[in-house]
């Protein structure tokens, strides 16, 4: 209904010769539920400068929204999009281990998002990465990825910004360590957060 509002907008407006104005509406934004049958992963990754100090982390949850694996990643230095590319293989990585075959994945990095959608050519300085996850991509298994407000990703956020308190390298997480519950807790319990965003 949304989307027929808006196409119906903007066609009023040009059919008056106007310009078509981006149109402001306050949203409330929470993280939702997979499927039944159907698992969700969020990733995200975090830079401090452009490269800098940078980390990654992400959450497996099952129909229910219950924990299957979490990780946090403390990469060292490098910049924001390789940070968000590596928490994007990671999670496809522990998502391909623990036998899923049907996942819905969520980042809310567009760039990201780009490329594994459209591709990215073999010069990007990012293609060795993304080559790795076009690898699993095209595994025998069912994926689903989408773009989704920083709102509807805070978990992840909140692993990533959680992985700078760890020492370097990867750290799994069989469960959800105390410092950031609870942002698992919000997400369980469908809590949302207003956003502004253009229509």
């Amino acid at each position: 209904m949304k989307e027929i509002s808006k196409d119906v907008y903007q066609a009023h407006c040009l059919a008056n010769g106007g310009q078509i104005k981006r149109v402001r509406v306050e949203r409330q934004i929470a993280w939702s539920r997979p499927d039944e049958g159907w698992f969700k992963l969020n990733t995200d990754g975090a830079s401090r400068g452009n490269p800098g100090l940078a980390t990654a982390g992400g959450v497996i949850r099952d129909a229910v929204g219950n924990w299957v694996q979490g990780f946090a990643f403390n990469i060292g230095v490098c910049t924001a999009p390789l940070a968000e590319l590596w928490g994007f293989y990671y999670g496809l990585y522990y998502a391909w281990e623990n036998k899923i075959t049907r996942l819905k994945l969520e980042v809310d990095s567009k760039m990201v998002a780009g490329f594994l959608k459209t591709g990215i050519c073999d010069t990007h300085p990012l293609s060795f990465l993304a080559r790795l996850c076009y690898g699993f991509l095209s595994k025998d298994w069912l994926v689903q990825l989408s773009h989704v407000y920083r709102e509807a990703n805070h978990f992840a956020d909140g692993l990533a910004n959680y992985a700078f308190l760890c020492l370097l390298g990867l750290h799994l997480l069989d469960s959800c360590s105390d410092c950031i519950s609870s942002f698992f807790d919000e997400d369980y319990r469908g809590i949302s957060y207003s956003r502004r965003i253009c229509l």
